[in-house]
């Protein structure tokens, strides 16, 4: 999971003129003081230390972050196929799904498969009438639902925390993505597309997913093309 997160690293660091920004030197032996080198025409008492010296104050930070630092990992391609058929294996666990949050009927079959019609579907109308024949309408009211997130993170572009909602599987996007884009929880990926952060939100397995017929017919030979 953290291969796919990764990529969305922000790199951070110190500036690399931190430290030099002042014209210092060191007074020397004789003074009572200590040698480090000081900023010119401030003094000794009230000074600040400078230069390359990352003990002292005014000084670059000692072992700072590198923002030329690679972030991005890597994972070998069978550990990311067996991730990806063990995600999938999950979404075909009603307990599971369930036990993730989503409110899904007693008697719903997981997964749930679809004709391949609904890939295009173009009007948003048309895909929470689909939703909601197939029983999913508790669902669709709990992905409305949105609370304050606690912390800092309010004021880093993230206040309000969502919830996760259903997720559709096609084998080729013809406008049901732009349909359901306007609803709250639901996400609409191609099956070249799919990945294992789709089926897990956040690492938590058991997403509740719609399969169009094609899509769950043409997976297997997906998976020997490699395309995970």
């Amino acid at each position: 999971m953290i291969f796919l997160q990764s990529k969305r690293f922000q790199p951070k660091g110190s500036s690399k003129r931190s430290g030099h920004k002042y014209s210092v030197e060191s007074l020397g032996a004789g003074y009572g003081i200590a040698r480090v080198s000081r900023i010119k025409g401030e003094g000794t008492r009230k000074s600040r230390a400078g230069g390359f010296i990352p003990f002292a104050v005014g000084g670059r930070p000692t072992h700072p972050p590198k923002p030329e630092k690679v972030l991005v990992k890597n994972l070998n391609k069978k550990e990311r196929r067996q991730a990806l058929l063990s995600a999938i294996a999950m979404t075909a666990d009603l307990d599971i799904v369930r036990s993730r949050g989503h409110a899904a009927p007693d008697k719903l079959t997981v997964p749930l498969a679809v004709t391949d019609s609904v890939r295009r579907l173009d009007r948003t109308s048309k895909v929470k009438d689909l939703l909601v024949s197939l029983g999913l309408e508790r669902e669709l009211k709990r992905c409305q639902a949105k609370s304050i997130r606690p912390g800092v993170g309010k004021m880093r572009g993230r206040k309000y925390k969502k919830r996760v909602g259903p997720l559709i599987v096609v084998e080729k996007d013809e406008g049901i993505g732009k349909a359901a884009s306007n609803i709250a929880g639901v996400e609409v990926t191609s099956l070249r597309k799919l990945n294992v952060e789709h089926l897990a939100p956040g690492g938590h397995p058991g997403r509740l997913v719609l399969w169009s017929a094609s899509a769950l017919g043409k997976i297997d030979r997906a998976f020997l093309r490699g395309l995970e």
